[in-house]
Parts: structure tokens; sequence; C-alpha cells
């Protein structure tokens, strides 16, 4: 079959980003052969396995928590980190205690020593945690909780920059308020579609138990936002019960997107309220069961904004109130691993399957506007193809059925890591979302905000949507100046956002798009976990003339 020149162009990316695109693609696989060999020999710990004191009684705990700065290191003996350790209130023992599972009294284990130090590694306030048995004779152990604070009180300005748009803040946080462990947190955020004063308090580990807290109030241009949330979740595998509460009710104006730019705004205005048990046997070999049951209440009604007409696009109103049981199960197949989507940090993954569902029914007994059958689902697992190569893979699902199927969801993503260069890494990435007789407010958007860098803001939308990215990572183990790791990127996007049958008005055809770039990673170590900034230059392969040659991108985020 023949394809005309026309048709050629479109497919294939313009001169002036195909080297580049192929650079990304050939460093994938030239890597490859690096599979084959072997991986290099493990340093011998000078720490004894742990699981030799499998069963003994755990006579103490004992907690080392270490402040900013070193000053026994060389380097960090000077008199400005000096100062950044007096100003810091480290996190006080007991919050440490709190959080993990070995008790004194209690049988050492290893599952629960490993679950502890993920359990640590949470919280952003901590750049690191581990956890050691040291015996005392009598077949029992000490455990020695060895931690390092980062700095958490953050009071200035915030800045982003994606899609040819900036956003801006002013924020005044700490997430380990005075070393307790909680956040307390006063923002200003000029975003995309509105500015929001935000208040926010959280504690984890609320009166010293393991419930969480967390209140919130956004006072926005286009509405408010308050947020009430108390929970006891399933806090380990081994948890039995579990409980909580949410409820928000939220005020704003939402807008519909074409090609970049606000095709038309209409109000918003949400009530939600939830409360579920959970029951549990624990963990049971490699993994635990969770049962759940609850009732949701989510009302949502929508209006004209500004000067709309009788043919403008309003969602309908819809009021759900439904019970609710759920089942989850959990394999324990965590591993740790280092210079995946940090710098320089411990990653925690599971490699073992995890799987949910929730059925509902929202009658018209409990006050729903009409009865319906509710209905959601997800899947994770992960493998190892070789040592030097890992696979992530995510599928879910969402329906609700009212005669027929309504707002059905399905999506997945695929995330592949092969170690190259020594401890570098080339990703592969790949999202891919459908929805099906979707609430038509549901747009899926994709531009320099949602993975396609080289393209303004939101500027494609759809019901079906895919986006699959090829990133070579590179990575420093070098720390400069003792507070920042640096790391980069050589990138290529490809994706599309369309409609099936679009609502009237919006734009039809959607080309496939086509970006490559590059970009750096800073990440400092001695601040929070969120404190990586990105600043990214991507080359738009397609599109119209109108987008810009170049895009800048800057922003912050947890990961690569």
């Amino acid at each position: 079959m023949m394809m005309h020149d026309s048709g050629l162009r479109r497919f294939l990316p313009s001169d002036r980003g195909l080297r580049l695109f192929l650079a990304v693609l050939l460093v994938g696989l030239c890597s490859r052969p690096l599979f084959a060999q072997e991986p290099p020999p493990a340093v011998a710990s000078p720490e004894p396995d742990p699981a030799i004191y499998e069963g003994a009684e755990i006579r103490e705990i004992h907690v080392l928590n270490k402040s900013l700065f070193d000053p026994t290191k060389p380097g960090e003996d000077k008199a400005l980190f000096r100062l950044a350790n007096r100003l810091h209130r480290t996190t006080r023992p007991g919050v440490i205690r709190q959080q993990i599972l070995l008790q004194p009294g209690q049988p050492f284990t290893v599952q629960a020593l490993e679950e502890s130090e993920r359990i640590l590694r949470r919280n952003s306030y901590l750049y690191e945690a581990e956890i050691r048995p040291v015996p005392v004779g009598d077949g029992r152990v000490d455990v020695e909780i060895e931690t390092r604070d980062v700095w958490t009180l953050r009071a200035g300005a915030t800045f982003s920059r994606a899609g040819s748009e900036n956003m801006y803040g002013f924020n005044l946080e700490d997430t380990n308020f005075l070393g307790t462990g909680k956040e307390v947190t006063l923002l200003r955020v000029a975003g995309l579609d509105r500015t929001s004063n935000v208040v926010r308090f959280r504690d984890p580990n609320l009166g010293g138990s393991r419930t969480r807290l967390e209140l919130s109030y956004a006072d926005n241009t286009d509405g408010w936002r308050k947020r009430v949330e108390l929970e006891s979740p399933f806090y380990s595998l081994d948890t039995r019960r579990a409980a909580g509460l949410r409820f928000m009710f939220d005020r704003r104006v939402e807008p519909f997107y074409d090609e970049g730019f606000k095709f038309q705004e209409y109000t918003r205005a949400q009530e939600f309220a939830e409360a579920y048990l959970g029951f549990s046997r624990g963990a049971t070999g490699d993994g635990t069961h969770r049962w759940k049951v609850g009732y949701t209440w989510d009302n949502q009604e929508f209006g004209p904004f500004g000067g709309l007409d009788s043919d403008s696009i309003i969602p309908k109103d819809r009021r759900l109130s439904y019970l609710w049981l759920g089942y989850e199960y959990v394999e324990n197949g965590f591993v740790t691993e280092r210079g995946l989507d940090r710098l320089q940090t411990t990653e925690d993954l599971n490699l073992g399957t995890q799987f949910h569902w929730r059925l509902g029914y929202s009658s018209t007994t409990l006050y729903a506007d009409v009865s319906r059958l509710l209905f959601d689902s997800a899947w994770t697992t992960g493998w190892r193809p070789t040592p030097r190569q890992l696979l992530l893979v995510t599928a879910r699902g969402a329906t609700r059925w009212n005669e027929e199927a309504e707002n059905l969801q399905v999506g997945g993503t695929l995330r592949y890591y092969a170690r190259n260069f020594r401890e570098n890494v080339f990703f592969v990435g790949l999202n891919a979302d459908l929805v099906d007789n979707a609430d038509i407010e549901n747009q899926l958007l994709l531009g320099g905000d949602t993975g396609l860098r080289g393209y303004p803001i939101r500027f494609q939308a759809g019901d079906r949507r895919w986006l699959a990215t090829m990133e070579q990572r590179f990575f420093s183990s070098r720390e400069f100046f003792h507070l920042l790791h640096f790391g980069a990127a050589v990138f290529a996007d490809i994706g599309r956002a369309w409609y099936n049958d679009p609502p009237r008005g919006l734009t039809v055809e959607k080309d496939t798009l086509r970006d490559v770039g590059l970009g750096l990673r800073i990440g400092s170590s001695r601040s929070s976990k969120a404190a990586m900034v990105h600043v990214d230059v991507a080359f738009p392969l397609d599109g119209p003339d109108t987008i810009k040659s170049v895009q800048w991108l800057v922003s912050s985020s947890e990961t690569f």
C-alpha cells in the first residue's frame, strides 16, 4: 500500500528534531547489551544479617535522630551549617517511636523492621531511615533507629512554568512543626484557573495514635473549598482494623479546554461525605486481605457562568447516595532501589500484586437522583526481566450502571527502567485512558503540564488519550556544596487526546503530537523530598505554526 508524500511528512518528525528523537531511542537500544552483563558484585555489609535475630525479644528502642548537618563529617563543620542546625528543631524521638512496628517486649521480626523503615521513609521530613538490631545477651536485642532530618520550614515565593504559562505562589509552611511531625501550611497560589489562599493542618499521628487528621480551607477567586479527614488506616500489612471519615464542600468555576484555550466555563458545587470500616485477618503468607464497608454521599450541581447562551455545554446535575463493599489484596513484594525516580534517596517499590475493587448501589431510597450500580477497581504489579531491568504495570477501571454504562473509565500505565552506563537509567513510560459515555466535565487533557512537554498547557482534550515517553536519565553521586545533587535527562514525548464523539463546538480532528528536549534536575539533600527542581527545554515537532518553537518549563516535584 502506498502512502502519499504529504501523509508521510505528517507522520515523521521534522528535520530539526529527528536527530535528537533518534538519539534518545538509540541510547536505549544501545544499552541493551549491558542487560546481559552480570550485576556488579555486592559490597559486603559490615552489619550482620538481621534475620539471625528473628524472634529475639526486644529490650529497648534507641532513636538516633541526626540534624541537617553532621559536624563530624569533613566540610559540614561550617558556621552556616551550624547555624542551620541550631535553628532547626529535630524530630522528637517519641514521634519516631510511635510510628514503628517494633516495640519493647515483643519478638523482633525482619518484616516489621523493613516495614517500619518504609513507614519512616514516607515522611517528607526525613531524608533517610535505617533500623538495626543490636544483641544485648540473654537472647534479647535492642533496636537502634537512625534517621536524618531535612529542612522543612519554607517561607517565600514559588514559581513554575509549563506550556508558556507562568504560575507563582507565596507560602509559609512547615511539614515538621517544632519537630512534632505535624504539618502547618499558609499558602497563596496563582494557578491556571484560579488564585487560592490555603490554610491546612495535618497530624499523621493524632494524640500519639495512628489516626490521621487533616483540616484545610481554601479561599479562591472563584469560590471556596473546605475539607476534613479523620482516618485510622490499614497502617501495616498486619493491621486488623481501619476506619475513616471524609467531608468536602467545594464551590468553583470550571473551564472546558479546546486547543489550549478556555472554550467555555461553568459553575460547579459539590458536597461529598464518606465513612467506612475496614477488617482484616492481618498478614497471611505473602500478603494481606482487607475488606471495607462504607457509605458515600456525592452531590454535584452545575450551572452557567458569565454570559452563556442556551447552546452552552452544561454538565448534568448528579446526586449519588450509596452503600458499598470493598476488597483489597496487597502482596508483600517490597524492594528498595536508588536512582530510578529520585536523586540519591532510597525508593520503596512493591513488585508484588496489589488489587482492589469496590461495588456499591446508589438508591433513590437514600435520596439519590436515580438508582445506579457503581464499580471501580485497580491492579498493579511489577517484575524484573533481568537484574538491571524493572517493569511496573497498573490497570484501572470504573463505571456507573443505569440501564447502560455511564462514565465508563478504563486506563493503564506502564513504566520500564533499564540501568545503563553503569548506574544511569533509560526510562520508557506509557499511559492510556479511555472514557465512554462520559460525564462531559471529565475532559482528558494533554499538554505541557501533563507530560507532553513541547506544547501549551491543556493543548488537546478528549475522551481518549495516550502518551509515551522515552527518557535517558543521568545521575550524579556527587553532593555539591553539601547541599545539592544534580541529574539530567534527554527525552522524547509522543501522544494524542481526542473525542470519539466530540461535544458541539469543540475541535474534532486531533493529530498525534511529538516533542524532544533535555532537562536539568536539581535535588536538595537538606530539604524535603518534594524539592527537586525541574528545568526543561522542549522542542515541538508538530502542531500549528502559532506554537512557540522552544518551550521552557520550570517546576518542582518529588520525582524525576
